[in-house]
Formats: structure tokens, C-alpha cells, sequence
């Protein structure tokens, strides 16, 4: 039987050597994929925090104590059994990882962002150019089947040449509320500004789309309706708090997590016993129990961003918290034709003005959690090992999260932006 060239090339190499830095829910999903790669590459090291995350972590790939660290900066600087780095850190912790990682000759997958700033990322890319490393950033949407059925219409110019592209990444009412109003991402200080951490890779996939160079984009949104200054009348610090509207609250945290299944999303996710009376204990002391109006959140829930791209082609990229269902859903207007990807109900249509009928087709529902991360995985490995190209390397990503940025400066300053601004800040073309 003949063995595949590529496999026996790799067969001959010692595996690859990878840390994994940060071992939540992304971190740990992305190492499994490893195990499934066709590549010769073995997870050897982690940094967490948490000790109950990091012995798991250690248990399932079979670590040593000797090969577990409870921060990225001990790993770094005490650990030599490595060639390479996950990072899976808050967004607003990628910086100091990565730059060790590159410092250390080690090539990373970062988990998107690349990082938080404008600054660091240009800092990432200078270490990654001076150190010759292979960096990657998980923008998901470029791996993903709907989307990536749509750039292939796209670029078939079944509907000519782009004239404007609409995208709007719909948050679930309850899913913006449990994350983004009580959770862990509710405040900017401790992790970074929404649009960056929600649509950083919505951004990234119109720019993939549209192809030119952003010209200018202008931002605006706001905090809007879950401040104490929308409180509805005689409600209460938390829900627990005897408040006369809990019952008829569509928000009520009794309701939500104590009176729900308590292994499923989102009770599973706000304390680790899964039990009611640990659930109404968490929401009678903890943040998931505090009244919507009352939280204490920070982030907007709701932003548009207008681009403009050399050649006169424009997007419009909407966040909003106030969907009934979640999804994002995608239109794309040609001077040929339309096409529309609605996420939430798995379907593509192409118009063609031609033609009377739309096509339509269906995309099938991913049967398991980030299922594209397996293929974002195989695109690192195969660059570090095999010189292949990245998908979203430290150029491109700089490239389309200066749009993000820019939207930013926008929405804060009142302004719009020139994205020269910007690009004449890179040490490279």
C-alpha cells in the first residue's frame, strides 16, 4: 500500500511541539484538533489560571506537572520543550503572550483578535517579521461553510461587480443579556470594546469579500436601554431582591437559570455545580442575579459601521442585542444580481436580475461546536511545518482589524475616519 508523500514527509519529522495558552472553552477546543490534524504535532505544555481548568487540561492531553504553568510568562520563560503556541486568552491579554511566544522563535495561532490595539498588533507584526514565525488568527468566518459558499458565488461574479454588501450580526436578546449586560464581557475593562470582540471577524470577512482597500468608515452606537436610568419603576438591585416585577421581567434570573434545566446553556454556565439551589444561591450573590437596569455594564448594545472601499464599493456592518433570534444574515447587491445568507435559517439565495427564479440552497447546521476550528488548526500546522500560506496572517489581520479600530475612533470622536490615518502608521506595505 503507498503512503500519501505529504504523511511520510511528516512521518520522518519529530512532531511539532505546541503550548496551550489559556484552557477555557476556545483553547481547549483548539488543542483537540490537533489530535485530528494529518499532521505530525503534539500539545506538550499549558498556562491557566484556574486550577480546576488547568488540571483538566493536564489530565486530558496527558501533561506532567512539570509541564503546566499557572501564567503564560512562567511558560515562556521556563519552558524549552516548544516549538509553537495556542493563545486563548481574553482579548485584551493576547499582546504580552504573543510577543514572548515570537520573542522565544515560537509560531502562535491566536484566537481572534490579534490583539486589542492598533499599536500591538503593529508590535506583533514587527516580532513576527524580525523572528520569521508563522503567526495565524482564528477568523472564523472565513472557514465557515455558508460564508465561504458565498464568496464563491461572489467571485463566480454571479452577480457582477460588488456595489454594496449589508451585514447584520443579530445577538439574541437573552444571549446579549447573560453575556454582555451581566457576564463576563458586560464591561470594556475587562476584556475590550464590543465591536472588536463580536464582530472583529465580521468586519474581517467583508473586507475578505470586497477585496480593495478601506477608504473611510464611519461609527455610531450606544448604551442605550440597559442602564439604571431605564429601570422599569419599583424594580429592585437583583432579582431576588423581593421585586414585585421578576415574575412578568422577561430578564428575571430566577427565571433564566434557577428555573431552567441546569445543565444546559445559559444555567450551566454561571456556576460549576449544576443544581438549583447552587444557582439561586450564585444569583443571590453573584453577577448573573443582578437586575438588567442595574448591572453595572458598559459596552454598547447596539453599533453600525460604514465603510467605504477604493473603487466606490460600500458595507454597512449592524450589531445589534435586540434579535429574537441569533445568527447573522448577509446581502450582497451586484450590478448583476442580489445574494442572501441568512445564518438562522440556513439558507443562500441568489437573484439574478435576468432571470425570474432565485436559486436557493441550504446550509446544513454545524453538528458540533466551531466545527471550521479542525481546518483553521490544519491551515497553522501546514504553514509552520509545510511553508503554506496562512489564511489570516499578522498582515492581514492588521489590514481588517484597522477597520475595527478606525470604527472605534469613530463612534467615540464623533467623526469620520480616513483610514490613512491608520495605514501610514504600518512599517510595511
Amino acid at each position: 500500500m503507498m503512503m500519501d508523500s505529504h504523511n511520510t514527509i511528516n512521518s520522518l519529522k519529530p512532531p511539532l511541539r505546541i503550548a496551550v495558552i489559556g484552557a477555557g472553552v476556545r483553547g481547549t477546543g483548539l488543542a483537540r484538533k490537533i489530535s485530528l490534524s494529518g499532521f505530525s504535532a503534539v500539545v506538550v505544555a499549558v498556562a491557566e489560571p484556574d486550577d480546576e481548568k488547568r488540571k483538566n487540561f493536564a489530565g486530558e492531553f496527558n501533561l506532567p506537572d512539570s509541564s503546566t504553568f499557572i501564567s503564560w510568562d512562567d511558560l515562556t520563560k521556563h519552558f524549552d520543550n516548544c516549538d509553537a503556541a495556542i493563545i486563548a486568552t481574553l482579548d485584551n491579554q493576547h499582546t504580552g503572550p504573543a510577543l514572548a511566544c515570537l520573542n522565544r522563535g515560537w509560531h502562535i495561532l491566536v484566537e481572534k483578535p490579534l490583539t486589542d490595539s492598533f499599536e500591538d498588533c503593529l508590535l506583533i507584526g514587527k516580532a513576527q517579521k524580525e523572528k520569521n514565525a508563522v503567526v495565524a488568527v482564528c477568523h472564523t468566518l472565513r472557514f465557515m461553510d455558508g460564508y465561504r459558499k458565498v464568496k464563491e458565488f461572489l467571485d463566480s461574479g454571479a452577480i457582477g461587480q460588488i456595489v454594496h454588501i449589508e451585514h447584520l450580526e443579530g445577538i439574541g436578546n437573552l444571549r446579549f443579556v447573560h453575556n454582555y449586560v451581566r457576564g463576563r464581557w458586560a464591561r470594556e475593562k475587562n476584556n475590550t470594546f464590543l465591536i472588536l470582540h463580536k464582530c472583529c471577524h465580521d468586519i474581517d470577512y467583508l473586507c475578505w469579500l470586497i477585496k480593495e482597500q478601506c477608504r473611510s468608515v464611519s461609527s455610531f452606537g450606544s448604551l442605550k436601554y440597559f442602564t439604571e436610568a431605564n429601570s422599569p419603576e419599583g424594580s429592585k438591585h437583583r432579582c431576588t431582591d423581593n421585586c414585585n416585577l421578576e415574575r412578568t421581567c422577561p430578564y428575571s434570573a430566577v427565571r433564566i437559570y434557577v428555573e431552567s434545566n441546569p445543565v444546559e446553556w445559559p444555567a450551566r454556565d454561571i456556576c460549576k455545580k449544576h443544581t438549583p439551589e447552587a444557582l439561586l444561591e450564585e444569583i443571590k450573590n453573584g453577577p448573573y442575579g443582578l437586575c438588567a437596569w442595574h448591572a453595572g455594564n458598559d459596552v454598547v448594545d447596539h453599533q453600525v459601521v460604514i465603510m467605504e472601499f477604493e473603487g466606490g464599493t460600500t458595507a454597512t456592518c449592524t450589531l445589534s442585542g435586540y434579535s429574537a433570534t441569533n445568527g447573522r444574515r448577509i446581502r450582497l447587491q451586484g450590478t448583476l444580481g442580489e445574494i442572501l445568507f441568512d445564518e438562522a435559517e440556513g439558507t443562500i439565495s441568489t437573484t439574478r436580475f435576468s432571470e425570474s427564479q432565485s436559486e436557493i440552497i441550504r446550509i446544513s447546521s454545524p453538528e458540533s461546536y466551531h466545527p471550521e476550528d479542525r481546518e483553521i488548526v490544519d491551515n497553522w500546522l501546514s504553514a509552520v511545518i509545510s511553508s503554506t500560506p496562512v489564511a489570516v496572517d499578522t498582515s492581514e489581520a492588521l489590514r481588517t482589524l484597522a477597520v475595527v479600530f478606525a470604527s472605534e475612533t469613530s463612534r467615540k470622536e464623533d467623526r469620520v475616519v480616513n483610514m490613512k490615518e491608520l495605514y501610514n502608521m504600518v512599517y510595511y506595505k
